[in-house]
């Protein structure tokens, strides 16, 4: 335990310091956790979010993460305080503790000569690789046993087929310029491949004349919690894979178990069976929803500029049918990375796949929209707008899933 006396004088230190912010439910939290650790206390989650937030006592930290999003801020502000000394708040719990001061690290000499966009690229594509293998070790002994027998999971991990985490990715490509450099990287909705690259500049000769293939792929920031989420249900897959979704083929969607992670604008393959027997459709921008029934629009703020406390609307879209051959799907997606991050939580609510499994009937087919308040690229928190039944009848049918999407 720390020392309580050195606590306490840095506690009074950092609510003096400027970097604290002006923010009055950052204070107030900060207050809060500081009363709590002083009194050797370190409080529930829910505790914070009813005493600090003025939440009811029927709190539900899955679809309300005000208390992790202040907590996330105030750490930050924390950082800033006392040059590396000072106070933290300890990941995974709700308290002040001091914090010592960090030996300098070396920076290999190669990371030190790359650029800043290698280095990053890098960094991330093993942050990927790492966090799916831990993810996958830890699985079987971390994940609520409850959820193999709710639906829709239940189906997937129950009927005997291959499961495939399919995980949304984006193809982008460089942009040289007329004069060859400096380049810039470029995503189009309709290029997807480098062969919708290819066939892009024969349709668009001098607009493509500087376009190159980089072999790269992206995943949006939720991507990774949301995967992690998701695998908390699926201890007993069989032959349980992650691919992204350019790898997916018309066998794979056939004979495995599907479960998609992703921004509803990267469902690429499995695009026109998710809206087939849907009652919404896709905006121009990828970023809206449109109700086809009431012509209602939901547009996302989550890619337009924003900063500091500023709320805005994201929205996030749950789903599952059966596949053509008696294997499942399950469609986890936001329109941006608030929402995406959401859903994660979602998918592996009692509640929320309650109302999922009462809306798809005895078919088993639903789908649930919801709303969500994004602060950053965090989710604050998540209401349902509307829980429904999907028209399995018609998902397979030839010729059925003719919606038209934007070109982007």
């Amino acid at each position: 335990m720390s020392d309580p006396a050195a606590l306490s004088r840095a506690i009074e230190a950092a609510r003096g310091d400027p970097a604290l912010g002006r923010s009055t439910l950052v204070r107030r939290l900060f207050d809060y956790l500081a009363e709590s650790s002083l009194a050797g206390r370190s409080p529930k989650e829910s505790e914070v979010a009813i005493e600090v937030f003025g939440r009811q006592p029927d709190f539900d930290p899955s679809r309300d993460a005000v208390a992790r999003v202040y907590v996330h801020k105030l750490r930050r502000r924390l950082e800033a305080i006392g040059d590396g000394q000072g106070l933290t708040i300890p990941r995974g719990e709700y308290r002040l503790a001091l914090r010592e001061k960090a030996p300098p690290v070396r920076r290999p000499q190669w990371l030190r000569r790359a650029g800043l966009a290698v280095a990053a690229v890098a960094l991330a594509s093993l942050c990927a690789v790492g966090a799916w293998t831990i993810m996958a070790a830890n699985a079987g002994s971390s994940a609520p046993a409850r959820l193999a027998d709710v639906q829709p999971w239940k189906a997937v991990t129950g009927n005997g087929k291959p499961t495939i985490v399919a995980i949304g990715d984006y193809y982008i490509f460089a942009d040289m310029g007329p004069g060859g450099g400096p380049g810039r990287l470029v995503r189009e909705y309709t290029v997807n491949s480098p062969e919708d690259l290819n066939q892009f500049a024969r349709d668009n000769p001098e607009r493509s004349a500087g376009y190159r293939d980089l072999g790269l792929h992206y995943l949006p920031v939720g991507s990774a919690s949301a995967v992690m989420n998701v695998t908390l249900a699926l201890q007993g897959a069989r032959d349980l894979r992650v691919l992204p979704v350019s790898s997916l083929t018309p066998a794979m969607l056939r004979d495995s178990n599907i479960v998609y992670v992703g921004y509803l604008s990267g469902l690429g393959l499995l695009r026109d069976a998710t809206f087939a027997g849907s009652r919404y459709s896709i905006g121009e921008t990828y970023d809206d929803i449109v109700d086809n029934r009431t012509r209602q629009r939901f547009e996302s703020g989550g890619g337009a500029p924003h900063r500091g406390d500023a709320m805005y609307p994201d929205y996030g879209y749950l789903a599952t049918f059966a596949g053509p051959t008696g294997n499942r799907f399950v469609i986890v997606a936001g329109t941006r990375d608030a929402a995406l991050m959401q859903m994660g939580q979602n998918a592996v609510s009692r509640g929320v796949l309650d109302d999922l499994a009462r809306a798809g009937g005895k078919a088993g087919a639903a789908e649930a929209l919801y709303g969500i308040n994004g602060m950053g690229e965090v989710n604050v928190d998540s209401r349902l707008i509307r829980a429904g039944p999907l028209d399995q009848a018609i998902i397979w049918e030839r010729g059925a899933a003719g919606k038209p999407f934007p070109a982007g």
